[in-house]
């Protein structure tokens, strides 16, 4: 009766493989064999502490045959750019050590070394997310031959989150949307249950690295697109909605209603979840979001650079 069903996949503690982040740290984890085939994997951290990570252990530093994405957000959902820490993070046999304090993306390529990373501030909760273009995770580990040092070689891998060209020109195809001088755009205009709040970077903004990612505040009830049309693209897709509250990991302030197929079937998700279309051509949408008692977080994730490349109409609205 229900074909999607094994496609939404409630969140679960669960911890990181190879000690990359803290165990007292609240984690989810996945891969693609959790995710029905999706071409990654990913981890969700929870921080509200200072502390070591990826790995914990700073006597090594790791590496990957993939490239990663480690990215460090905040949860002020009054500005989604403001990180309320600091982080630093040792990159390449060099040991070249980047210090940032607004919400940034490292990016790691295939190969090279790095970690250990070290939150050095933290005024807030932050939120630490990894994603990696396999299937599964993998880590070599080397041992630390140099202290951290200066240099700039790496410096461009180290980016502030913000909104790729590509990614303000897709949306704006869609509506009049607003974006600011720093690459934060409001899609409300598309439909009111949209982000308030977004930035997306593609792989033009991440040194090449084959994944495309978005991080959005949402707070208000309504429909997030045309309730007329379910749309597909040629990419697989991972949507993730996340607490911006660690003392509340499970408990989504939302109540979001998906729709999936072109049979329209219908799933309500209330709590964590990550919804997994892991091949491509898969017809999915409208999303509505029924209740919102307080912002929330919503993420996409893809391999290569995020396109809607078609719609599909169904003949009727779903209200």
């Amino acid at each position: 009766m229900y074909k999607y069903r094994n496609l939404i996949k409630p969140l679960t503690i669960r911890s990181v493989p190879f000690k990359l982040v803290p165990l007292d740290a609240p984690s989810f984890f996945m891969e693609s064999k959790d995710l029905e085939g999706y071409p990654g994997h990913f981890y969700v951290t929870y921080l509200t502490k200072p502390c070591s990570l990826h790995p914990v252990d700073e006597n090594v530093m790791v590496s990957h045959p993939y490239d990663e994405l480690l990215i460090f957000a905040g949860t002020n959902t009054n500005d989604i750019l403001d990180l309320r820490g600091e982080v630093s993070i040792v990159i390449g046999e060099e040991c070249e050590e980047y210090t940032f304090d607004k919400p940034s993306v490292v990016v790691i390529p295939k190969g090279v070394p790095h970690g250990r990373a070290r939150v050095q501030r933290l005024d807030a909760p932050m939120i630490h997310i990894m994603l990696g273009d396999s299937p599964s995770c993998a880590v070599e580990f080397r041992e630390v031959k140099v202290g951290p040092s200066k240099g700039s070689k790496y410096s461009g891998l180290v980016k502030k989150l913000t909104t790729s060209k590509d990614a303000y020109e897709l949306y704006r195809q869609l509506a009049p949307i607003t974006i600011d001088e720093r690459g934060v755009m409001d899609l409300r205009a598309i439909g009111p249950g949209e982000a308030y709040q977004i930035v997306q970077m593609h792989p033009e903004d991440l040194e090449g690295v084959n994944m495309s990612f978005s991080w959005e505040f949402c707070k208000t009830p309504g429909v997030w697109m045309s309730t007329r049309y379910a749309h597909v693209h040629p990419e697989p897709e991972l949507l993730i909605m996340l607490s911006t509250d660690p003392e509340r990991i499970y408990d989504l302030g939302a109540s979001l209603e998906f729709w999936f197929g072109s049979e329209r079937e219908v799933y309500v998700i209330d709590r964590p979840a990550v919804i997994t279309i892991p091949r491509p051509w898969i017809p999915h949408t409208p999303l509505i979001t029924q209740r919102a008692d307080r912002p929330f977080i919503f993420m996409l994730l893809c391999p290569g650079k995020y396109t809607r490349a078609g719609y599909v109409e169904t003949g009727y609205d779903v209200f």
